[in-house]
């Protein structure tokens, strides 16, 4: 029988295993009735530096029924609530704009129901799409379809690969069992902030890619889909641009899963009569400091212990006056700044760390929020100050780099005279930062710096700024309706981040699977 015990907490100076089963032993579980122990959920209570434990959740798997009723440690575990489908059959063809982590896990889905869905991605594979990064970093040669926001894996892949999500979701175990199969690391399916690592996500996506494959789907990488064809308010084909050859593909159930970054895709369907909307959005800059700096804010006395990653934090600040938050976002411990251009001549920043979170540097981005229309009543008006931003960075520093500034400096309202050393591999320009931002994001920012200044290992003269950061989410919607179609165009199905239903791979890729089984399944009863 299968038995749960929660809240099991370990100092971090101990042998774990050994620890925790002393603990049982302790709480009156005879070891030699345990078959085997899983963990449910493992944390990190750092709240007293002096003495930081874990804390474990633990499945116990027991060799004979016991009495739960009689013991007040063990619990029965929960069991999932999921619910059984069956595919509708839908007549025509099937296609999916994008192999994001929406895109993928909508198509896997897809081929479990026995359609043979056609996946259109403007990027490259993987493996391709790391060799037109490199060329991007070393050349100054963006590939404006194949980079860090475009490509197979879509923006997530070259991120920290983290899973953490606020979705409640009956998928969310499905998706890390799908991960942890296609090759992700197993302790996703405990830790308490789940993290996978650029390195072997290109694993995972190349592995669901052959696993689409095999079960019936068909990949075309490089292929820009430049019009999707609608009559009568329904989709009826796709036009699409590969290697400067035009095609038309008969579609007739289009799964919408473009990334926050396809600003050429959102003109062409609004242009076409598919109803979008202003939504909130987020724009900032990366901060970044020495790895060092953050354990030891986290860690105190134990940073660098064996025992430890590289210490995450996550701040908040709420300007109450403007009903505006200012929080940090992605954060990479370990990780690197990269540079997240999509567009020609313009430049901007992205994080992202390998799974080990080994490297010198820990960053993230601090976003202030922007509402839905603050800078103006149209539909692109957000996105085009998103647009002006970038530009504004690469004329600034005159090539795709990054505007930078000390925090301390930033606060002071003064340009940096030096820079420290940073993690970022391409030009940074000493640039006052206050100038660069509009008053809403410089000054919101700079309050949220004065507050959390109390900490001087996260305010100090080594904390680098670097940006701007401006794809923190989509700033339109795509809106659909309950089932999951768009409210003006029959057969297109907006899903994942770039429709404004996502942020993250978990919240993608659950995204993805819902939609499709709310259009091409129904539920068993």
């Amino acid at each position: 029988m299968k038995a749960v015990i929660n809240n099991i907490m370990i100092p971090i100076e101990k042998d774990q295993d050994q620890a925790i089963k002393n603990e049982l032993m302790n709480k009156g579980i005879d070891l030699s009735d345990v078959v085997h122990i899983e963990y449910i959920k493992r944390s990190i209570d750092s709240r007293k530096k002096t003495q930081i434990k874990f804390l474990y959740n633990l499945e116990l798997t027991l060799k004979k029924e016991i009495d739960l009723e009689g013991h007040k440690w063990l619990t029965k575990p929960k069991a999932l609530q999921i619910k059984s489908r069956r595919p509708k059959n839908l007549a025509g063809p099937v296609g999916v704009i994008g192999s994001g982590p929406a895109g993928l896990f909508a198509a896997l889905r897809l081929c479990e129901y026995g359609y043979k869905p056609i996946i259109f991605e403007r990027g490259k594979k993987v493996e391709e799409r790391d060799q037109s990064i490199d060329n991007f970093y070393a050349n100054d040669d963006l590939d404006i379809n194949s980079n860090i926001q475009f490509g197979e894996g879509g923006a997530g892949t070259y991120s920290d690969g983290k899973l953490n999500t606020r979705v409640k979701s009956e998928y969310i175990t499905h998706v890390f069992e799908t991960l942890v199969k296609l090759g992700a690391q197993k302790e996703i399916m405990w830790d308490y902030k789940p993290h996978i690592g650029t390195d072997i996500l290109k694993l995972v996506t190349k592995n669901l890619r052959s696993k689409i494959i095999q079960m019936g789907g068909t990949f075309y990488f490089d292929t820009l889909v430049e019009n999707v064809l609608i009559k009568d308010n329904k989709v009826m084909a796709v036009d699409t641009v590969s290697h400067g050859k035009k095609d038309r593909v008969e579609i007739e159930h289009l799964v919408l899963a473009i990334g926050h970054s396809a600003r050429d895709t959102y003109r062409m369907l609004h242009k076409n009569g598919v109803f979008m909307e202003n939504k909130p959005f987020a724009m900032g800059t990366r901060i970044e400091h020495p790895r060092a700096a953050i354990d030891k804010m986290q860690y105190g006395k134990f940073a660098g212990h064996k025992n430890l990653e590289a210490a995450t934090y996550s701040m908040t600040y709420n300007n109450k006056a403007e009903s505006r938050g200012v929080f940090s976002f992605c954060m990479c411990p370990g990780g690197v700044i990269v540079n997240a251009a999509s567009e020609k001549n313009t430049s901007l920043v992205n994080g992202m760390s390998y799974s080990k979170r080994d490297g010198e540097f820990s960053n993230s981005a601090i976003a202030v929020g922007i509402k839905a229309n603050e800078f103006g009543d149209h539909l692109f008006s957000g996105m085009e100050y998103q647009e002006k931003l970038e530009k504004d960075a690469y004329n600034s520093v005159g090539n795709y780099g990054g505007v930078s500034q000390r925090v301390v400096d930033f606060m002071k309202d003064k340009k940096s005279t030096s820079l420290p050393k940073s993690s970022y591999p391409m030009r940074m320009k000493s640039e006052n930062l206050n100038e660069f931002f509009p008053d809403m994001i410089k000054k919101n920012m700079k309050s949220a710096f004065h507050q959390w200044k109390k900490m001087p290992d996260f305010i100090s003269n080594e904390a680098l700024l670097i940006g701007p950061e401006t794809r923190t989410s989509a700033p339109v919607k795509i809106t659909r309706n309950d089932a999951g179609e768009s409210v003006s165009t029959k057969g297109l199905y907006p899903i994942g981040e770039g429709a404004g239903y996502a942020g993250g791979i978990t919240s993608a890729a659950i995204d993805g699977l819902k939609i499709v089984d709310s259009i091409f399944a129904e539920e068993i009863r």
